[in-house]
């Protein structure tokens, strides 16, 4: 069932397919000769001898069209803009008389140098020159920005390794250590044009350098000194080399992080410790929780074994009260009675005895004195 519906959705869409090919490939050419085919010359006439007073033709309308107002788009920040390396600054417009729904589209002609997001907001990059572009529609209105080249007011040399707090004039290295140098610059984006390093002691270290980088390896025991020179302008650094042994900052970071895990290993000793304990009395109690419902089941089991007992022997002492009582009944008091006496082998039989005082009732026979 599913699959015959799913033919017949193939076939509705075949057939679908077919009539829009037709109409497009016969009846659209048609209409459209038709449209551009001109009306026949008259003979003798021209061709503009034919009457068009039928055509649907709208008035027109000259008030109107001076009425409507044409759409404005232009730059209000003057120009030209100009910007030093890494300034950001809003661009002010107008857009006037647009359609709705018109959006604006911000642009620059060379990224590299200046660029420019959807909120208007221009961030100056690199020196040069460029424009600043805006589109709606098919309008456009542009703006010149002039990026200007910062001068470098200082240099300082970065320790890419975690030797120490880099930062500092001094460092601590070990023989051996090969420590990457990088020139940072300031203010961000300031351009200088030469890098050079220089090093002081070359029997205890090499350097060898790479533009804005270089490469410091302690070969030896000692002192030196790092100079980066940028232009015109020089940052130094110290750097005292050790025994490749653990230094005193570092043993005195291992000591404390081995500190760190005896506390934590402490805490988590007594954490364990207390939860052990605590384990060991929900144990304790729940075995004596058991041993109470253990003897609490005893005591019941035991009353109920001392109710059944009570209920034998009173059941016992009712059997014997009726039985005595049918006794009475067939043999009333006055009258003769026959007693049977059970003694060793002999079983006789004969008429009561006289007892002195008030006669007490026979009790009658059971299978206890049979046996």
């Amino acid at each position: 069932m599913r699959r015959t519906k799913k033919q017949k959705h193939i076939l509705i869409v075949i057939v679908f397919i077919i009539v829009i090919a037709v109409v497009v490939t016969y009846v659209l050419p048609l209409t459209v000769l038709a449209e551009e085919t001109p009306p026949p010359v008259q003979p003798g006439g021209t061709d503009w001898d034919y009457d068009d007073s039928t055509l649907d033709i709208p008035p027109f309308d000259e008030e109107e069209e001076e009425d409507t107002p044409l759409p404005v788009l232009k730059i209000t920040t003057s120009g030209p803009l100009r910007l030093d390396v890494g300034q950001q600054v809003p661009i002010a417009y107008e857009m006037n008389d647009f359609p709705e729904g018109t959006l604006l589209e911000w642009s620059t002609g060379n990224p590299e140098i200046a660029a420019i997001g959807a909120d208007g907001i221009l961030v100056a990059r690199a020196p040069g020159s460029t424009d600043v572009i805006a589109r709606a529609g098919d309008m456009r209105a542009s703006l010149l920005v002039e990026v200007n080249n910062l001068r470098a007011s200082g240099v300082v040399i970065v320790l890419d390794e975690d030797v120490s707090k880099t930062g500092l004039n001094s460092y601590e290295v070990k023989v051996g250590d090969v420590i990457r140098l990088t020139a940072k610059v300031e203010p961000e984006g300031a351009k200088v044009d030469k890098f050079s390093w220089m090093l002081g002691n070359d029997r205890v270290a090499t350097l060898s350098q790479n533009g804005k980088t270089a490469e410091f390896v302690a070969t030896e025991v000692g002192q030196t000194q790092v100079t980066l020179v940028a232009g015109k302008l020089t940052h130094s650094i110290t750097i005292e080399i050790i025994e490749s042994g653990v230094g005193l900052d570092t043993l005195w970071v291992y000591i404390k992080y081995v500190v760190i895990i005896v506390i934590a290993a402490v805490v988590i000793a007594i954490v364990l410790s207390v939860m052990a304990q605590q384990r060991k009395r929900e144990k304790a109690r729940q075995r004596a929780a058991a041993k109470r419902r253990r003897e609490e089941a005893a005591r019941r089991a035991q009353r109920e074994r001392e109710r059944e007992e009570e209920a034998e022997r009173r059941a016992r002492e009712a059997a014997e009260a009726r039985q005595r009582e049918m006794w009475e009944r067939r043999h009333p008091q006055g009258e003769e009675r026959t007693t049977m006496r059970v003694s060793g082998a002999v079983v006789g039989a004969g008429l009561a005895e006289p007892r002195e005082g008030p006669e007490e009732p026979e009790r009658p026979l059971t299978l206890d004195d049979l046996d």
